[in-house]
């Protein structure tokens, strides 16, 4: 067993919450993580830039006359 463990009971919260009832986790456990945050946050920023280019694309600003119906 050439595995190298972690001590995660002394690192931050959300590295705990992460790793939920464990006190120990591999490098690979670490690292495996890191590549699904990376991952997940590309996916937001995907997300976000197709939002902001659908309301550029699809939606027009409504002037004060018209929003009040004056």
């Amino acid at each position: 067993m050439n595995e190298v463990l972690l001590d995660i009971r002394t690192y931050p919260e959300w590295i705990k919450k992460t790793f939920e009832n464990k006190d120990f986790i591999s490098v690979e456990e670490l690292y495996c993580a890191y590549e699904d945050a990376v991952s997940e946050i590309e996916s937001l920023k995907e997300k976000i830039e197709d939002m902001e280019r659908d309301m550029e694309d699809n939606y027009r600003p409504i002037p004060q006359s018209e929003q009040y119906g004056i």
